[in-house]
């Protein structure tokens, strides 16, 4: 008996250091949201997907936060209340803005929205839904079809016809896995005589894994300027609900699709995706056979920390595929002068034959990268110290540079880190996947393509 009444203490005392979250309001007209609940001390830490927010009121159960709500779209956004880092001291709830609508399924802040379809009627529909035969046009006896006219789009304007042409795939790769998962579910779930919805609670449940301290750096990491200011620790709590609420029972909807697609009912996806082929010029510096399964080619910026983190995987990948992947840098500075003089200064490395060692050695330490610090890589790359102030000195490499920029341009590449496999321009990486484990996808992908074929 004693004991039963201990135990039972002890729960009562871990309940009362634990913090309540029992509802949330949000206020278009004062921009802001109030909550309830308990125990949220003297300086709570408030998140709405992830993005902090300015605490203007508090008391022990019920505190008040600024939000751009009349800026918002409408949708279900995830709260979360942390008053530190230990257990039972934070709790979240989704919420919804804007009157009905779906729970996000990347934070709203650090997700780009996805770009709009062509409508039916626009040329730009026409273009890619019509026929190559088809007709586009007739002069005399003279027609000219379709396929003519996509030809010479692509001739005199490439980077805007491969940007289009992945706009759209993008959005009707989006709406058929959508349709192809809900097809799966449906059949399964009448199979067994239950509604998706509870097929969806029985199995989901099962196959959620819970996310590692790697994918906690790696979203936080991605939020950039929007945690502003805040450090890991005090959105830890909140990167972690955001994992666990969010992003964990999404992958475990997916992979649960995928099992369904191989062993129940047969699903196969024959989008074809957008592919640009790439030049190869004297200047890129490669790692790996001409003739590897995969080309993996990187347009990167060394002062841009998003590119350094990629970067780091690059050993790794190598280590991993061997001869299977071929990897090739093209410089893409597009973060003002220092930028160009980092890729100038990459490049008379890599006219002494140590490129790879000095690209190493200058993303290693992400930052701000001046002509100190380039000067300095060099010493510690053990290139020739007169020759690569020479180069550096006389611009060398300046007009290389230049006709880098516009051959990604060419290709509808405009950001660093860009990635292209095989002609492909990777996705963006989920915020919360690791570097190696994004290329790793990519890289595995395409090498089960290839199987696939005749």
């Amino acid at each position: 008996m004693t004991g039963a009444i201990l135990a039972v203490s002890i729960l009562v005392a871990q309940d009362a250091t634990s913090i309540v979250l029992a509802s949330a309001a949000p206020d278009a007209a004062t921009g802001t949201i109030t909550i309830s609940g308990d125990r949220f001390g003297a300086a709570p830490f408030v998140t709405l997907d992830l993005v902090p927010l300015a605490v203007t009121s508090v008391e022990a159960t019920r505190l008040v936060v600024a939000a751009p709500i009349a800026m918002m779209p409408a949708g279900k956004y995830l709260l979360t209340v942390s008053v530190g880092a230990a257990a039972g001291q934070s709790e979240s709830l989704q919420i919804a803005i804007g009157g009905r609508g779906t729970a996000s399924l990347a934070p709203t802040a650090t997700a780009s929205p996805p770009p709009p379809a062509p409508s039916p009627g626009s040329a730009a529909a026409a273009a890619f839904t019509a026929p190559d035969a088809e007709a586009a046009a007739q002069v005399g006896d003279r027609v000219i079809t379709v396929g003519e006219v996509d030809r010479e789009w692509r001739r005199t304007d490439p980077a805007r016809y491969i940007t289009l042409s992945r706009d759209l795939y993008d959005v009707r790769r989006r709406v058929v896995d959508a349709m192809v998962a809900d097809e799966l579910l449906a059949r399964e779930a009448a199979a067994r005589h239950m509604t998706t919805e509870a097929l969806l609670a029985e199995e989901v449940p099962k196959r959620i894994v819970a996310m590692p301290e790697s994918a906690v750096v790696s979203l936080y990491q991605s939020l950039g300027d929007l945690s502003r200011g805040a450090t890991l620790e005090q959105m830890r709590p909140s990167l972690r609900a955001w994992l666990a609420r969010i992003t964990e029972p999404e992958i475990a909807k997916m992979n649960y699709v995928e099992e369904l697609m191989k062993l129940s009912t047969k699903a196969e996806v024959f989008l074809v995706v957008p592919r640009v082929p790439i030049e190869h010029t004297a200047q890129d510096a490669s790692l790996g056979p001409n003739g590897a399964a995969v080309e993996l080619v990187a347009f990167g910026d060394f002062q841009g920390p998003a590119y350094a983190k990629f970067a780091q995987a690059f050993g790794k990948v190598r280590d991993t595929f061997g001869d299977r992947v071929r990897l090739v840098f093209k410089n893409l500075p597009v973060l003002g002068p220092d930028s160009v003089a980092a890729a100038e200064a990459a490049e008379c490395a890599n006219a002494q034959g140590l490129f790879w060692r000095y690209h190493d050695r200058l993303v290693a330490q992400p930052g701000r990268i001046d002509a100190a610090r380039l000067k300095q890589t060099a010493e510690d790359a053990g290139l020739n110290r007169d020759a690569f102030d020479a180069c550096v000195g006389r611009g060398a490499f300046r007009q290389v540079v230049q006709d880098a920029i516009e051959e990604a341009g060419r290709y509808g590449v405009k950001a660093s880190p860009s990635f292209v496999v095989n002609g492909r321009l990777a996705p963006q990486a989920p915020p919360f996947l690791p570097p190696f484990d994004f290329f790793k996808r990519l890289i595995e992908e395409e090498l089960a393509r290839q199987a696939r074929r005749p």
